[in-house]
């Protein structure tokens, strides 16, 4: 993991809350589109959430893409590191997805406001935390057979910082563009995308 491949999968995640909020509009968790739907109090109990056809196939198409460099030479490190990063993507892209979604905003961020994040920790909705620490395992597990331990752990931590830093940066952005509104030139409104 290395500070430019953090930025690179930071703009896969802007790019993906985007598209999502394209799709879904309003309606988070895929609450109004033509998807299956599996659910019920053991799904509810154990994800807190319905599993959808539409998210578990682009989480599933995002895991093949990012596994194609396995058919030029398998290195079960840039497994590891893949799978961190994959990891990191989910919680902040869908970090963006609130930041960017005219339609929910920081605003309404927190618990009560979101039903398909029923349970929150620390200010977020627990799966980001367990995300968090999904990613942190797959950094650290190489250094079960090569001992670098304080190497692995710095990297995934510069990364880490790193997106945070970028998340809030497009948090603070889309919050000025939000206030400032829609603006008009020459007697036509102009498009303000998402913010």
């Amino acid at each position: 993991m290395t500070l430019a491949i953090g930025a690179y999968f930071f703009l896969i995640a802007f790019v993906l809350a985007h598209l999502e909020i394209q799709i879904e509009g309003p309606h988070g968790w895929a609450e109004k589109l033509p998807t299956w739907r599996w659910d019920g109090p053991g799904v509810r109990r154990w994800l807190g959430k319905p599993v959808t056809g539409y998210h578990l196939s682009l989480v599933t198409v995002i895991l093949l893409f990012l596994h194609v460099p396995h058919f030029y030479g398998r290195d079960w490190e840039r497994e590891a590191d893949l799978l961190a990063m994959f990891f990191f993507l989910t919680v902040t892209w869908d970090v963006l997805w609130f930041a960017c979604n005219r339609h929910f905003g920081m605003a309404r961020f927190r618990k009560g406001q979101v039903w398909w994040f029923p349970s929150w920790a620390l200010g977020v909705p627990r799966p980001y935390l367990v995300a968090i620490a999904l990613s942190l395992a797959a950094a650290l597990a190489p250094a079960l057979w090569t001992g670098a331990w304080a190497e692995r752990a710095q990297r995934w931590s510069l990364v880490f910082v790193e997106l945070l830093a970028l998340t809030i940066v497009a948090i603070a952005v889309t919050h000025v563009l939000r206030r400032r509104g829609p603006r008009r030139s020459k007697g036509r409104a102009r498009a303000v995308g998402n913010f």
